[in-house]
């Protein structure tokens, strides 16, 4: 077991293609070919945790937030940010950031932060920014249809919501005349052919493609295949925002504050609220979501819950919804033992531990 099988795992869950355009996903720091020994699974990389990795003999740091966010001009051991990484390359350990990629994911941060609040079958709150969604279309003979929709589909085409698989196929007739270097795999090099084909449909991601195309082609029995690549402006399902949807009964607004307040583990709320005095549907975005405050109204929502919000937000929506603060930390923290879980299966078999920090890396207290 190598670190690039974590990572290729975690990217089929929460690809790095998915974050926001400033974001910096992906591996920080470290060698991803070498041998995996345990995993670290935290929300931030600081001292404290580095010397948690070394203890536990971890060579593996899962963070959500990155390590090095802006490009680095030096390398300065006597700041910070450079010291850590020293200590991280001087005991071989490898630090990956999954980011606004895993805030976006289905299973990611506000979906899982909605259902542990209670909403039943949370949806997105707003779809992914930008069009990440492409179509390809190849022609392919009828007898090798299923080989090459499964081989596109392993591999990430065809996947819209829970379905996989997913293709449309058109039957019509394809020409070819081979020339004199040719093979062609039906009829005769030098003499015009005419075959019967399936048009072939499949969405698929567009950080996907490269791989998709190369299954395809690997599994289709041409030497040469004709296929047709399309960019869409449809947002891809599985990716999103923020989450929204119906608690499993109406509560008092001040049943369900308590129930956020315990639930997160937090002293204290800050609250503005609005006119619902019973909240039937709660919209949330862990971390930093003010800017969803807009969809959360526009659907609905009698409550919005987020980790911040800016003073003027609160302002503008006032009398229009209540809207909860519960701290950065506290509404995404909830990720990491979902986080340690899955890995915890994947790695079943595997002699690797996979541990959640001991470590209390929110830097605000109330006091």
């Amino acid at each position: 077991m190598r670190i690039q099988d974590v990572i290729d795992f975690i990217e089929r869950w929460c690809h790095p293609g998915a974050a926001l355009e400033y974001d910096n996903p992906g591996l920080q720091v470290g060698d991803a070919s070498a041998n995996l020994k345990n995993i670290l699974v935290t929300l931030d990389v600081t001292d404290r945790i580095i010397e948690e990795a070394v203890e536990n003999q971890v060579n593996l740091i899962l963070s959500h937030h990155p390590l090095i966010f802006e490009p680095l001009s030096q390398l300065n051991v006597k700041t910070g940010l450079g010291r850590q990484i020293s200590e991280l390359v001087k005991n071989d350990i490898a630090v990956y950031a999954a980011h606004t990629n895993l805030d976006a994911a289905k299973d990611g941060v506000s979906i899982m932060l909605a259902k542990l609040l209670g909403v039943e079958d949370p949806t997105f709150l707003t779809p992914p920014e930008g069009a990440w969604m492409k179509k390809l279309a190849v022609f392919v003979p009828p007898t090798d249809v299923e080989a090459v929709r499964s081989a596109m589909a392993e591999v990430g085409a065809g996947m819209i919501g829970d379905y996989s698989h997913c293709s449309f196929n058109i039957p019509g007739e394809g020409t070819f005349l081979g020339g004199d270097s040719s093979s062609p795999a039906v009829g005769k090099k030098g003499a015009l052919q005419s075959v019967e084909e399936i048009r072939l449909e499949m969405l698929l991601p567009g950080w996907c493609t490269d791989r998709v195309i190369a299954a395809m082609k690997k599994a289709h029995p041409y030497e040469e295949v004709a296929y047709d690549l399309y960019s869409l402006d449809n947002h891809d399902v599985n990716f999103g925002f923020g989450a929204i949807g119906n608690l499993t009964q109406p509560v008092p607004l001040k049943e369900l504050l308590e129930q956020i307040r315990k639930k997160l583990g937090v002293k204290m709320l800050r609250v503005m609220e609005g006119p619902a005095e019973k909240v039937t549907q709660l919209a949330v975005c862990g971390g930093s979501g003010g800017q969803l405050i807009k969809n959360a109204w526009l659907r609905g929502a009698e409550v919005f819950l987020t980790g911040e919000m800016k003073y003027h937000t609160f302002l503008e929506y006032e009398d229009r919804l209540t809207v909860v603060v519960a701290g950065h930390y506290a509404t995404e923290r909830i990720i990491l033992p979902i986080w340690v879980e899955k890995l915890q299966k994947w790695l079943a078999d595997e002699p690797v531990s996979v541990i959640e920090t001991k470590m209390l890396t929110n830097p605000v207290k109330y006091i």
